[in-house]
């Protein structure tokens, strides 16, 4: 046991020797992750500014053409799954209508019958396309055969 108290080691790399504090780097991290962080932001206000009105339009209309050409291929079987689910609306309306003896609202008749439209309109659209472009002037005109 020793009188004078706890004994004091020499300074080290990892320790501080008696009573002195670890000498502390100047600068330190803190420093390096502001300068981190001020340095991405510039960097995003600079994209923000500079870049993005350059790119974004072209991404946009990109991202659009695909999804357009996407929905081109789909038109059949969406039309399909269309008329499937607008049947089977009414089917139900009607049954509901039947088993509680309750009257349908007109707000219900009125979406059924927008709903109606709007996929007689879609699954008859091949049919009808030469007609209504005909109709407005923008007819597509045939390619003359080649010879």
């Amino acid at each position: 046991m020793s009188v004078i108290g706890p004994s004091c080691n020499l300074p080290s790399e990892t320790a501080p020797g008696c009573g002195r504090r670890a000498k502390a780097e100047p600068g330190g991290s803190k420093a390096a992750g502001t300068a981190a962080v001020a340095t991405a932001v510039i960097a995003a206000a600079c994209t923000a500014c500079c870049v993005l009105p350059f790119t974004l339009p072209a991404v946009v209309l990109a991202s659009a053409g695909s999804m357009i050409a996407v929905l081109d291929h789909a038109h059949g079987l969406m039309t399909a799954l269309s008329v499937a689910v607008v049947l089977c609306a009414w089917a139900w309306i009607v049954w509901r209508a039947r088993t509680s003896g309750l009257k349908i609202r007109s707000s219900v008749l009125a979406a059924m019958c927008a709903a109606t439209v709007l996929t007689a309109t879609a699954a008859l659209w091949p049919v009808m396309e030469h007609a209504v472009f005909h109709a407005l002037g923008v007819a597509k005109k045939p390619k003359p055969p080649a010879s």
